[in-house]
């Protein structure tokens, strides 16, 4: 195990601690790539369900489950055991996820929209407990702004290892069986099934959690919720969260449209087609280091301005590719790939850091809500992005057996790069003079008041679990 240095008064994560803790980033990531890239598909071509019932079915299917994300927040920040407030969730998500996770991926042809919707909601409940309790359970294991950020490029680092893992498994199992368009998605399900409860039990073997006191709760008060979201208003998240949908939404309509896009209009096979995707993910391992040492450099704010930029510009460049040319698709979406870190990593270090700004000022932790509240924001964007995608795609009469038809050309090169565009530009516009240096004042205020011997600030932190 790597050894603890001191930091600014705290210690510094080993790095095998954080290896260990990041695997339950690599499952949620592998199964977020599945759920999003691959089963819309999967259902509408090899379960032979109508590609707008499908499109429905994910985008009505999100839109119920954010009224969950900030319940289980609120449960979450209101748990106390002697385990910590998170652990006890990660660990419920894991049968939640097994179950739901095998029924549908193990469905067979003629299933209906009904098991669809139904499996899908519970393994979208399931999502959002695993993704809640270990995204902010990694926002409380440092209160110092810059290791923060290196705690969560590291989440980065795994999660891109879990959307690498799954894209390079799926081609491998379907060359299996090229005549079975279900088996790369059945053995999907099984790796899934057993990654998901390792990954989990990992994370509680290795990583205690800090037990955070509130001030409120030590005089029997609670912040209202107007103050709460005047605080939200103050500190910036409305903007963060429209950023986080924004980037979100981006990159979930250009998924959900990418392979009709490249087997139909580029003539790649399936193959080669899923293989691009490999490519996009595979330059993401590069992109994280690079924005990590950009957002040391210029800030989380700019830096995330600068990703989406240069998202924007690559997605138009995908959009314009020539038929035929792998070697230059592949390149353009190496360089759009570069980018796909900057969807998770830092707006969820920026949001750590409002975390302690809110919680200096109100006397209350709100990590869970907060965390939820971005969650949910991710949640509508991938819900809506195949919704959206699918929905004008069967109004405009697609048939996915018919991808290269010349006529779908314009609908596939505009939700593949125009849309998505379009909104990596808003993110841009979301973090004009976001407050990044007044959230990083209050959470130094914060860790300075946690230090022993200096009092009891408005989030003591007692020993840790």
């Amino acid at each position: 195990m790597s050894r603890m240095t001191e930091m600014d008064g705290q210690k510094r994560i080993g790095k095998a601690k954080l290896a260990a803790f990041s695997m339950t980033a690599l499952a949620i990531q592998a199964l977020a790539t599945l759920l999003i890239v691959f089963l819309p598909e999967f259902y509408s071509n090899a379960m032979g369900l109508p590609v707008a019932a499908v499109g429905v079915a994910f985008m009505t299917v999100r839109v119920v489950d954010m009224a969950i994300d900030p319940v289980l927040g609120a449960m979450m920040d209101a748990t106390r055991t002697r385990w910590g407030r998170f652990r006890p969730w990660l660990a419920a998500s894991a049968p939640v996820l097994m179950i739901s996770i095998l029924m549908l991926l193990q469905a067979e042809r003629g299933v209906s929209i009904v098991y669809l919707w139904f499996w899908l909601a519970i393994c979208f409940v399931g999502f959002s407990m695993i993704v809640l309790s270990h995204l902010a359970w990694t926002a409380t294991l440092s209160s110092v702004p810059s290791e923060r950020t290196r705690v969560f490029a590291w989440w980065q680092v795994f999660a891109t290892a879990g959307q690498f893992s799954i894209l390079s498994i799926l081609p491998l199992a379907s060359s299996m069986r090229p005549g079975d368009k279900a088996f790369g998605m059945q053995v999907a399900g099984w790796v899934m099934a057993i990654l998901i409860p390792c990954a989990i039990a990992l994370a509680l073997k290795t990583m205690p959690e800090k037990l955070v006191v509130d001030e409120g709760e030590k005089r029997g008060q609670f912040t209202e919720l107007g103050t709460f979201f005047r605080l939200c208003g103050k500190y910036g998240v409305i903007r963060l969260l429209l950023a986080d949908l924004a980037i979100a939404l981006a990159t979930g309509v250009a998924n959900a449209v990418a392979l009709f896009y490249y087997m139909g209009q580029l003539g790649f096979e399936r193959a080669s087609a899923s293989a691009l995707v490999l490519v996009a993910y595979s330059a993401a391992f590069i992109g994280t280091p690079l924005f990590t040492k950009l957002a040391g450099r210029i800030g989380k704010a700019r830096a995330l301005q600068a990703g989406a930029l240069l998202q924007a510009f690559m997605q138009i460049m995908v959009a314009l590719q020539p038929p035929g040319n792998y070697l230059l698709t592949a390149a353009t979406v190496a360089v759009l790939g570069l980018c796909i870190p900057i969807a998770w990593f830092l707006p969820r270090a920026m949001m750590a850091d409002v975390a302690d700004a809110i919680r200096l000022e109100s006397g209350r932790d709100r990590t869970g809500l907060l965390y939820a509240s971005l969650n949910g924001s991710m949640k509508l964007a991938l819900g809506l992005a195949v919704g959206l995608a699918f929905t004008l795609l069967g109004w405009l009469g697609f048939e996915p057996s018919q991808a290269s038809d010349p006529s779908n050309a314009l609908p596939l090169r505009i939700l593949v790069g125009g849309v998505p565009a379009c909104l990596s530009l808003l993110v841009v516009a979301c973090m004009h003079r976001f407050p990044e240096a007044e959230n990083a004042e209050a959470a130094k205020i914060a860790r300075d008041l946690e230090r022993p011997g200096e009092g009891a600030g408005p989030a003591a932190v007692g020993q840790t679990a």
